[in-house]
């Protein structure tokens, strides 16, 4: 009789913990990056090298890609479609924050281009580029930054025209602009090339007077990548991060003095990137060996760092990167095996990114249209946004509530079983 009684009052236990496991499973799906459609269905996808959204329309994607030249996304990156003809390779591709229809595209041979339609035609913009290998670009006040296979160039006329800024021994991997009062600090990271004592340059406004970062930067590091915040983040300035083959640095002070970032596994690191609305949060990724590769997030300005997500390829090498400013906020990026030539693009949902400003929609403007058809081997291209920016955590606030009510309600049932008893025997 005991024994049936257990059973009768484990069974509502049983099915509450089922209940709670399936939503929390649920919820967690959420926190996997799941596959982006194809660059051009039926064949495989080509490597990635940057990644770009529009800020006022954040569905239409640019990505800069290795024989496909720059592809264009107006859904979010489900399909694709080619929009710079006779161009194979590019390297970078960016939006102007304060002209928001306004893009430019590094490309590997014919210099740079320009749209001002969110990337649906493009002009060449070249005219005094002496190297057409356009590796970077940063934009900031008006002012236009370049990084060539032989050195940089400046352009304050909306790219119309180039103006050289020096350092032409060396391959330009990666640019920033750092705006002060009525002039500007400029920074160049190098990969390649005669470095001299450092591989980090900077110069104060546009003279071309460029000096190796010293301040506990390593001078033997290479550097890939560069970014700035759009406002400062526990210091005076803006910080400036800067990837390197040893490892993620920041600097708070204009870039006097640099700190290495703790946290982060051992390896090199070619993106990084500030979350535009919060400069407290940050996105790097890795193309690292070994299996250190990956996609890394913090929320306190880098004084702590998670991996971002699971479903990604196996030691992920992680080439571009981007933060859509949906909501939730979602965060694309692309991975590339070199050893068998796979790659692909991934998107994941980020309910904790800030999202600045009122609710951005997700249509395109007028003039663009979806023309390409979705990977037929990818079982869900785009994942599903929640209506509004509320933690995957409610989940687990319901299904917690449900299992007190039932545990509640057994405990009840219990107690009264054993005041009827004691009533049987007392009889």
């Amino acid at each position: 009789m005991r024994f049936t009684r257990r059973i009768v009052l484990l069974t509502p236990i049983t099915l509450a913990a089922g209940l709670l496991v399936t939503l929390t499973t649920a919820s967690g799906a959420d926190t996997r990056w799941t596959s982006a459609g194809a660059q051009q269905p039926g064949t495989p996808d080509r490597p990635v090298w940057s990644i770009a959204a529009a800020p006022a329309h954040p569905s239409i994607l640019l990505m800069a890609t290795q024989g496909r030249g720059v592809l264009r996304s107006t859904d979010s990156g489900a399909t694709w479609t080619r929009v710079i003809a006779g161009v194979d390779g590019a390297w970078v591709v960016r939006f102007d924050p304060q002209q928001p229809a306004t893009a430019y595209a590094g490309t590997q041979t014919a210099g740079l281009y320009k749209s001002i339609d969110e990337g649906k035609t493009w002009t060449a913009q070249s005219q005094g580029l002496n190297n057409l290998d356009v590796r970077a670009i940063d934009l900031a006040s008006g002012l236009i930054v370049a990084g060539t296979a032989q050195g940089v160039y400046y352009s304050n006329d909306a790219a119309g025209t180039w103006q050289s800024l020096g350092l032409d021994t060396l391959s330009i991997a990666a640019v920033a602009v750092l705006v002060r009062t009525n002039a500007f600090t400029l920074f160049a990271g190098a990969d390649n090339g005669t470095a001299g004592a450092g591989y980090l340059l900077k110069t104060e406004g546009l003279g071309g007077s460029w000096a190796v970062v010293k301040g506990n930067f390593p001078g033997d590091a290479i550097v890939s990548a560069l970014a700035v915040a759009s406002a400062a983040s526990g210091g005076t300035d803006p910080p400036v991060l800067a990837g390197t083959s040893q490892g993620l640095f920041r600097s708070d002070d204009r870039g006097v003095t640099w700190s290495p970032l703790a946290g982060l596994p051992s390896s090199d690191f070619n993106i990084a990137a500030f979350n535009p609305a919060n400069p407290d949060q940050i996105y790097v990724g890795s193309d690292g060996d070994q299996g250190t590769g990956g996609v890394f997030r913090s929320l306190d300005r880098g004084a702590s760092w998670s991996t971002f997500g699971a479903g990604l390829p196996t030691k992920p090498r992680i080439t571009a990167l981007a933060l859509q400013p949906l909501n939730p906020a979602q965060v694309v990026a692309a991975a590339w095996n070199p050893t068998d030539g796979s790659a692909g693009a991934y998107r994941i949902a980020d309910p904790a990114a800030t999202v600045a400003g009122v609710t951005p929609t997700t249509a395109p403007s007028a003039s663009t249209a979806t023309s390409a058809t979705a990977r037929p081997s990818a079982a869900v291209s785009v994942p599903v946004r929640r209506s509004s920016g509320a933690s995957a955590f409610a989940s687990y606030a319901v299904a917690a509530a449900i299992l007190l009510a039932l545990v509640a309600a057994v405990l009840a049932r219990r107690w009264r079983l054993r005041r009827d008893t004691r009533s049987s025997y007392r009889s």
